[in-house]
């Protein structure tokens, strides 16, 4: 009965797809052009003048800033073994790139509800039912359950004499029909502000607080629980900028931080309590109009709050790259260097390891857009071994095939090497979604996802399909 019923709504969803195909234009000012997404590029358009009603837009931006550095709340490890079904944006309307004149402010997506003090609110909803074939990510005596997933985000934001400020919040409930233990609750609150004091120096600040959890299968923490692994943490992140956007160049300097501290199964997560402060800075040295070379030091000191942690330690970062904005066509940022991780126990072995970043945007048309990312990462352990060396890909391509039909397809690995012990992850992930958009304010779409993890160590082995019905909303 309950299979039936699923195939109704469906049936019924795609059937409202197909039978509308009204053209939703895209309400982003003609000047304005996204780059690639790093925690380097600092966008530099001024962020001036009121907002204007537009037709609604279910491309634009997302609502979540990336709040900790590109989030290092989560390894890519974690992130590679939940792919498919936590409503992350991507895909449906909520794309991971920063707009023009946004530094550390969170961008809404369709038409605002505009209030008489000149706030303006941009509320969105994603709704989501799917399939996952392999919920706690095991080898064998796999569960299986249909999922619901729901995703809604509201951005508030107000313009004052140049100077930008949004207060967001993005949820992501999700259900599982046959095992509500897997159940997860997320919520992101983010107050930021960007301001621009003069042509050559600005800041963006912002302040926040997560809820979160890490999805069964996802750490390596002994004694599994049945249940995820669920945290909280308040977290604060400020970049400052001087150089004029044409100066020959530019500084930056960054600072993050962030109290992550578990809420259930403290048998297993007590040791992964941990409180993170980063601090960057960076040199952007212009050689051509729109290429700049780049310099950056980056530290990141990870304080357990376990006395008996051997975990504590500081990451450095030593990078140096270029960036540049040749054509319409192409835009990228690579770097490249070394990183350093020191361990406060003088029994651990302090790494080193040749490290890069890189986000390459290719447009072949002005529909079409490929994005490859890559990077290189050691991270502190979740539970095995002493660390992890990480090295992860990803490819993506959204397509327009049409006025109302746009499509994704993605894959990604993650290389995962273990210090400390003999084992060596291989999580490799595809995924393919059709999106169909019906009048200006909703856009329904299907989505299938498939994620295999090859380990050295057997019963560490899985694979997991995800299928998903999703239904997105603006005003």
């Amino acid at each position: 009965m309950r299979t039936m019923q699923t195939r109704s709504a469906i049936a019924l969803i795609l059937a409202v797809g197909s039978a509308t195909h009204v053209v939703a234009a895209d309400g982003s000012d003609a000047s304005v052009r996204a780059l690639p997404a790093d925690d380097s590029v600092i966008l530099l358009a001024q962020a001036g003048g009121e907002a204007v009603e537009s037709v609604p837009s279910l491309s634009a931006s997302g609502s979540a800033a990336q709040i900790f550095g590109g989030d290092a709340s989560t390894g890519p490890v974690q992130r590679s073994a939940t792919a498919g079904y936590e409503l992350t944006g991507a895909g449906i309307g909520s794309a991971s790139i920063p707009e023009q004149g946004v530094i550390l402010t969170s961008t809404g997506r369709g038409r605002a509800i505009r209030f008489q003090n000149g706030i303006f609110v941009y509320p969105a909803v994603t709704a989501g039912i799917g399939h996952n074939d392999n919920v706690g990510g095991t080898s064998t005596n796999e569960k299986s359950s249909n999922l619901f997933v729901l995703r809604p985000e509201a951005v508030a934001e107000l313009k004052r004499r140049g100077d930008r400020y949004t207060l967001s919040y993005a949820g992501n409930y999700g259900q599982y029909q046959s095992s509500s233990e897997d159940d997860f609750t997320h919520h992101d609150l983010w107050l930021a502000g960007d301001n621009y004091f003069t042509t050559r120096a600005r800041m963006g600040w912002g302040v926040g607080y997560q809820r979160r959890s890490d999805a069964r299968g996802s750490t390596d923490r002994a004694g599994a629980s049945d249940s995820p692994d669920r945290w909280r943490a308040p977290v604060a992140r400020v970049i400052g900028i001087y150089g004029a956007p044409k100066a020959p160049g530019r500084l930056e300097l960054e600072a993050s931080w962030m109290q992550k501290r578990y809420t259930n199964n403290r048998l297993s997560t007590r040791g992964s309590d941990v409180d993170m402060t980063m601090v960057a800075g960076r040199f952007f040295f212009r050689v051509m109009p729109k290429t700049s070379l780049i310099f950056e030091m980056r530290d990141t000191w990870s304080d357990y709050t376990l006395n008996t942690s051997p975990h504590d330690n500081r990451y450095r970062k030593l990078l140096a790259g270029v960036t540049w904005d040749m054509t319409a066509k192409t835009t990228g940022i690579v770097k490249l260097g070394r990183g350093y991780k020191d361990f406060d126990r003088r029994d651990r072995r302090d790494p080193s390891a040749g490290t890069w970043e890189a986000t390459l945007v290719w447009s072949p048309l002005t529909y079409s857009v490929v994005k490859l990312q890559t990077e290189q990462n050691i991270s502190d352990s979740t539970g095995a071994g002493n660390f992890t060396d990480n090295r992860g890909y990803s490819l993506n391509w959204d397509h327009k095939w049409g006025s109302f039909m746009t499509s994704n397809v993605n894959a990604g690995m993650v290389r995962a090497d273990y210090d400390g012990i003999s084992r060596e992850d291989n999580t490799r992930n595809f995924g393919v979604g059709v999106y169909r958009e019906v009048g200006n304010n909703f856009r329904v779409g299907v989505s299938w996802s498939h994620t295999k993890r090859d380990s050295s160590i057997n019963t560490l082995d899985f694979r997991r399909n995800v299928t998903m019905l999703t239904l997105e909303t603006v005003l």
